[in-house]
């Protein structure tokens, strides 16, 4: 005790004297004056270095130094039609000269440099070079239209920014057309893109030095001009500041979606039911971020989405635009109800959405490329097939169906399944012929694939996602007077059963061409199942993490008791690991924190144990068995390795082509056209 006693008060005399120096060498610095201009200077450089700190950039750096393009059906021509055709969305609408000219934060460097893009996850080409439809030299899905009202080019985001991945390898990017991206496009933490985009803007409007650079950019050195470009400068940060405060506002998301997740049920309807119609007693927490879907083959499902809620590929497309910000005219500037020959004014454009349709349509699964990582071993193979068949076909099917005849009705009929009175002249719209002296619509499809819904319980993977879609409700009145509070889906349908038609009537579609719009003949029709479907796994190689959350890091992990699946683990990273077939998980720069404790991370269900547990289909798989599995999934219906199989089932040269007329180049040119864009076929 006596020992302690005297270290502390030896600490305390060693504290004073400290004290007492730094007050003696405070009053030898002179006049008060001096003093006081060293403490600003020192909390400026304190300040400075703090602010640099959380406005620096959250990036992944990576070394790649060529790309090699793993999906057949496309021309380069089409591939670049697919990465940069409008949609006519917007980032709550932003110039496209804006975007290309801001600089980072407190730095000169601009802000869309091809390193802090690829850093934050988005595609980039290495040595890519501006094209007509590119002419910024923007990542992959970042592309232009010109806004109606103002006939100025606005930044929009495409299909491709999302639904485009790669995965790297001894420096060669596998570029996977159709596949997951990685990037964070609406994560609002520090450093990443929405937020450093947002601290760009308004360094840019407060500093005068900066200010000075942008507008001559921009602007020129015509005052007007530059003093016009800073009011709409403003508008837009005022516009980006209020929707941070409601449909954007952290608080809402809170679990971090991170690296290749959004929820995107959750962000379409709070965009749309809170801040399109402005009842922000509608905002909802979006808890339950899921996997950035591939898009192979979407055309030949019944249903489509993780939770399969509808059927029709134009209503899906729209409802993603309007999550992606495209504007949409829903109430006046005081909140209230719009009559119905206002409702509806927006910029979607729906050659632009058939244009992208019909490119997936032809697109083609990825093909394991051997000569980089590595050859398949086929005895291990063919053995993987025979698991496949008696373990995985029964949910993933693929399923192949007769294609529905959808009952319709020539007038609103509540006995239609999934009609509602708002809907049936939309329904009639398409090409009508008789069954059993019914009206019908025809699927187009020479066949389809018929997915099962599996419940939550069954599969046991993490409910949220469609708990949320099912137990959520939204007022909807503003669009229907009188109606009661909806789930998303029902909301959507009550929504896009307005504006869809709309939309046609604006661009003088009519008759049956209508029915090709629409995508195959398939009226709108919103199913309800607190469920998910499993899909075909062609290519699933590629499309890391797995289950609808991305939970799981590789195929092997998913093969493998719960208790061997990492419960943390790093998303950012693309070098790919050959042997498990997913991403490497160490921790990186810019990479995110994926934790499965928290409920809608949850890594449980989809399991293969000799246990009767929830979640179980199928027994416990022996580590070899593990393997032979990948070793089949690596080569999977591709038809160049069928004769090595020995034959493979699920071989997808086998399976029906889409029906020629669902789709013309037109389309894409019609839309190019009205924004300006020529075609030209990209260099090689």
């Amino acid at each position: 005790m006596h020992t302690l006693k005297h270290l502390c008060r030896g600490a305390l005399h060693w504290l004073l004297g400290i004290l007492k120096a730094l007050w003696t060498l405070w009053l030898s610095l002179g006049p008060r004056w001096l003093r006081v201009t060293v403490v600003v200077v020192v909390v400026l450089a304190i300040g400075w270095h703090q602010a640099r700190l959380f406005l620096t950039p959250n990036l992944t750096r990576e070394t790649v130094y060529q790309v090699r393009y793993l999906n057949d059906g496309w021309t380069q021509q089409q591939r670049q039609n697919f990465y940069y055709t409008p949609q006519g969305t917007e980032l709550l609408g932003i110039e496209y000269q804006w975007f290309i000219n801001l600089e980072l934060p407190l730095s000169h460097e601009r802000l869309a440099t091809d390193d802090n893009m690829r850093g934050w996850g988005f595609i980039v080409t290495p040595g890519q070079q501006a094209d007509p439809l590119n002419p910024g030299n923007l990542p992959v899905g970042l592309g232009r239209h010109v806004d109606p009202g103002t006939g100025k080019e606005r930044l929009d985001i495409g299909c491709a920014t999302c639904h485009t991945g790669e995965l790297h390898y001894q420096g060669t990017a596998l570029r996977v057309d159709g596949g997951q991206a990685v990037q964070s496009l609406s994560n609002a933490k520090r450093g990443e893109f929405i937020t450093t985009l947002g601290a760009s803007v308004f360094e840019t409007l407060l500093n005068p030095v900066k200010w000075n650079r942008f507008a001559t950019r921009v602007a020129g050195h015509d005052e007007a001009q530059r003093e016009q470009l800073k009011t709409e400068m403003w508008a837009f940060a005022d516009h980006m500041k209020h929707f941070m405060q409601g449909a954007g506002n952290p608080k809402y998301y809170p679990v971090e979606e991170g690296r290749g997740r959004i929820d995107a049920v959750g962000r379409i309807a709070n965009v749309v039911f809170g801040y399109d119609m402005d009842v922000p007693a509608n905002y909802r927490p979006a808890d339950a971020p899921a996997s950035l879907p591939f898009l192979w083959d979407i055309w030949r499902f019944d249903w489509v989405q993780y939770t399969g809620f509808t059927n029709q590929a134009m209503a899906r497309n729209v409802g993603e635009t309007l999550g992606v910000l495209a504007p949409i005219k829903l109430v006046d500037k005081q909140g209230n109800p719009l009559p119905a020959s206002e409702l509806g004014e927006t910029v979607v454009d729906v050659d632009g959405l058939h244009c992208a349709e019909g490119l997936l349509r032809m697109l083609k699964p990825p093909k394991w490329p051997q000569d980089i990582l590595g050859n398949i071993d086929f005895e291990r193979a063919r053995a993987g097939k025979q698991l496949f068949a008696d373990h995985c076909q029964h949910c993933h099917g693929p399923h192949i169906s007769e294609p529905y005849a959808w009952p319709v009705a020539d007038q609103a009929n509540p006995q239609i399944p999934g009609q509602i009175n708002s809907n049936w002249q939309w329904d009639m719209a398409g090409d009508i012929s008789q069954q059993d002296g019914r009206p019908v619509r025809r699927d187009w499809r020479s066949t389809i694939w018929s997915m099962p819904w599996i419940s939550t319980q069954e599969i046991g993977t993490d409910p949220k996602l469609a708990d949320n879609y099912m137990d959520n409700r939204y007022d909807a009145s503003k669009l229907v007077p009188g109606s009661k509070p909806v789930n998303a889906g029902d909301g959507l349908q009550v929504l896009l059963n307005l504006l869809v038609p709309k939309l046609y009537a604006r661009w003088d579609i009519t008759g049956a061409e209508i029915a090709n719009y629409d995508g195959l003949n398939v009226p709108f029709r919103i199913a309800n199942q607190r469920a998910y479907k499993a899909r075909p796994l062609h290519g699933v190689w590629a499309t890391p993490p797995f289950l609808h959350n991305g939970s799981v890091p590789s195929i092997y992990h998913l093969l493998s008791p719960l208790q061997q699946r990492p419960t943390t683990f790093y998303v950012g990273n693309r070098e790919y690991d050959p042997q498990k077939l997913g991403y490497l998980t160490h921790k990186t720069e810019g990479s995110f924190f994926h934790d499965t404790r928290i409920q809608g991370n949850r890594n449980h269900g989809h399991l293969f144990t000799d246990v009767d547990i929830p979640g179980r289909i199928g027994p416990l798989l022996s580590e070899m068995q593990r393997y032979e599995l990948l070793e089949y999934l690596k080569v999977m219906g591709n038809p160049d390795f069928d004769e090595a199989l020995n034959g493979d089932p699920q071989n997808w040269a086998r399976y029906s082509a889409p029906p020629p007329h669902q789709w013309s180049a037109t389309r894409c040119r019609n839309n190019h056209l009205r924004h300006g864009i020529v075609e030209q076929e990209p260099k090689p």
